[in-house]
């Protein structure tokens, strides 16, 4: 097939959204797929894109809270140009807004089967537009709404986002199928067996650090359990410092127990997931939380607040736990420490769960997607 994937999110960002547009790509051109990304110029000439990666001319760049933003130039125009050259069997969208809006038109204009990933609950992040917020999230909702009852299909990352869009009168045919891991998470054939190294039980925290991933809850954890446990937390965002001024000033957390990484390479945080006990979740605005399936596929249990993608891939005392407070989560994982036999369930359940998110699975699902589509 020859697939049109049109984002306004791609790299210099990075994220769960990203990710799995990398990941999916990736594995639809190993099977011999012809995938185009289309996508903003954030950066001008400084872009280091593969070639199937097609940037949009933006004549308007800027940066906000320290995002690169950028306005597209006549996109639809664009976009049209590109079908013409291209020739999509489909057009797949990841984001209602900007270039997503003007992939819609262009598509319907040339009668080419036009799909929408919700990857995101996005009047939770309306923060990130550069326009007053007392009105943004009711418009952010209608006209997301609006958008997918203009598409010929949705993919929906959860049941639970699924049943949110039925809920709010979506009329359009709704798919539930997750995001891939990436291929480096999908090489093991067993469950975890290093021999544990730290005196520590290691709770960790794979995440971007900005407000809506409720990172604090974390340390409300952390302060009601024991000494002998560790709090590990990586990943980046606009939060990175403030979250440490709040850790070791405000709360005056102990260095030892708690512990910041900035953006591992990707074999640190192989790593860093092999070497934990169990992984911490305090987001409740995720659509699935693609970092519950890379933590799982190295055998590692979750414990999480619940929230739309936690439903779909943690089943309590199977492979994890959902819990409704710091307090829960700080006895539920006690009793894990407290009771090996248990961890290694967990660890095992964990595990067999992760290969469900592997990319010859899901990509065989989307496939299937597709066909039905332009058939």
């Amino acid at each position: 097939m020859r697939i049109f994937f049109v984002t306004n999110n791609y790299t210099p960002y990075s994220g769960g959204v990203i990710q799995s547009i990398t990941a999916t790509t990736n594995a639809l051109r190993k099977q011999g797929h012809y995938v185009f990304i289309i996508t903003l110029n954030f950066l001008g000439k400084k872009h280091d894109d593969p070639d199937y990666v097609i940037r949009i001319p933006c004549p308007i760049k800027f940066m906000y809270k320290k995002n690169h933003m950028a306005i597209p130039w006549r996109p639809t125009h664009a976009i049209t140009t590109l079908i013409k050259k291209h020739k999509p069997d489909i057009v797949h969208i990841h984001h209602p807004f900007l270039l997503g809006a003007s992939a819609l038109r262009a598509a319907r204009k040339h009668s080419i089967p036009c799909v929408f990933t919700y990857h995101t609950m996005y009047e939770h992040y309306a923060h990130y537009v550069p326009l007053p917020q007392v009105c943004l999230q009711p418009i952010i909702r209608t006209t997301v709404h609006r958008f997918c009852n203009k598409v010929d299909a949705i993919i929906a990352p959860s049941t639970n986002v699924k049943n949110y869009l039925v809920s709010h009168n979506i009329t359009a045919a709704i798919t539930i199928i997750p995001s891939p891991l990436r291929e480096c998470f999908t090489g093991f054939t067993t469950t975890k067996t290093q021999t544990k190294k730290s005196q520590y039980f290691e709770l960790l925290l794979v995440s971007r650090f900005v407000p809506e991933k409720n990172i604090p809850f974390v340390f409300d954890v952390i302060q009601l359990l024991p000494n002998n446990f560790r709090l590990i937390l990586v990943g980046y965002g606009a939060d990175y410092k403030k979250l440490q001024v709040l850790a070791f000033d405000t709360l005056q957390l102990c260095p030892t127990r708690v512990r910041f990484i900035h953006k591992p390479t990707l074999e640190n945080l192989l790593a860093l997931y092999c070497n934990a006990d169990l992984f911490i979740f305090p987001s409740q605005t995720d659509t699935q939380g693609i970092v519950l399936a890379e933590s799982m596929s190295q055998g590692v249990p979750v414990v999480a607040l619940d929230g739309p993608g936690q439903r779909d891939i943690i089943m309590n005392g199977i492979n994890g736990f959902i819990v409704e407070s710091a307090k829960d989560a700080a006895e539920k994982i006690i009793a894990i420490e407290h009771n090996p036999v248990l961890l290694q369930q967990l660890q095992y359940n964990s595990f067999k769960t992760g290969q469900r998110y592997y990319s010859a699975t899901i990509i065989k699902q989307l496939v299937e997607f597709y066909t039905e589509q332009i058939s």
